[in-house]
């Protein structure tokens, strides 16, 4: 099994702030596991969200300045925080 990433991890691996992080999964820019919690009254649901690493680590990889996107399009993306 791969190793999964917390969202302090992403924010500490790509040096950005914890909204982006999630801007990037809400986007679907980001791929991430969605899994349904509950609180430790069992009332309040909470959910967690992990990070492949592989899946990172490729997202650097496509946006590194100068690299072209496994995919073949420009790379360009538009993420306002």
């Amino acid at each position: 099994m791969e190793e999964l990433l917390d969202a302090k991890q992403v924010k500490k691996i790509l040096n950005c702030s914890m909204a982006f992080v999630y801007k990037l999964a809400d986007a679907e820019r980001l791929p991430c596991v969605r899994i349904k919690g509950l609180s430790d009254d069992g009332k309040r649901s909470k959910d967690v969200i992990r990070f492949k690493k592989s899946d990172l680590f490729k997202f650097i990889e496509d946006h590194y300045s100068g690299s072209r996107p496994a995919d073949g399009t420009s790379g360009d993306t538009e993420i306002r925080t």
